[in-house]
């Protein structure tokens, strides 16, 4: 028969289990608030590499944006310098580059019904417009649309302009792409031949 001592015993352990289980749970919920902690932590922390990559990502595409125009002027700059050479792949010989207004006076005095303002105004913007003849004395035109990688829109307006020109002068227009590099897209175009592509080198490219 268990006597009052070892009863007694059998309680004491018992209360120290639980006394021991209870500063278990203790520390466990006290790990569980530091785990808590350190998720809050985790997050916020993530919440700024997030808020800063985007930063980063707003600050690249601005400079893009400030980088785009100065390219684009740069190119254009290149093809100007290469003007001749464009005429001499052609079989031409260079005679001038017609300025905004001399592309405007042959708009203004010619047939535009169907063609909208925009494309109008695109056309006199165009990056590069050159007079030229053949070996026959006889005159053509061609237009240059620069870049640093010319892609469709390159090749569409090329073909456009060169279409216009023929259109409003009744003389051959050859399109030309004046660029470092093409976009795969455009391959197929550049080898039918409809459009001439200038390569640009690094001393076309370069400034005086």
């Amino acid at each position: 028969m268990t006597d009052d001592r070892t009863v007694n015993e059998r309680l004491g352990a018992l209360e120290s289990g639980q006394d021991e289980i209870r500063s278990d749970i203790v520390e466990i919920r006290s790990d569980i608030v530091e785990i808590r902690s350190d998720i809050a932590d985790l997050k916020d922390g993530q919440g700024r590499l997030e808020r800063a990559v985007a930063s980063l990502d707003g600050a690249v595409a601005s400079i893009r944006r400030d980088i785009g125009p100065l390219k684009a002027a740069h190119a254009r700059q290149g093809a100007l310098h290469a003007s001749a050479q464009i005429c001499m792949d052609l079989g031409l010989d260079e005679i001038r580059i017609l300025a905004g207004r001399d592309i405007a006076g042959l708009v203004r005095r010619a047939d535009t019904t169907g063609i909208a303002r925009n494309e109008l105004d695109s056309f006199i913007g165009a990056d590069v417009v050159i007079e030229a003849v053949d070996d026959g004395g006889e005159t053509q035109y061609v237009a240059v649309e620069a870049s640093f990688t010319a892609d469709e829109r390159d090749t569409d307006r090329a073909m456009r302009n060169a279409g216009f020109l023929t259109r409003f002068t009744g003389k051959t227009a050859h399109a030309v792409v004046a660029a470092s590099r093409i976009d795969d897209r455009i391959a197929g175009v550049i080898a039918s031949g409809k459009v001439h592509w200038r390569r640009l080198e690094d001393r076309d490219l370069q400034t005086d």
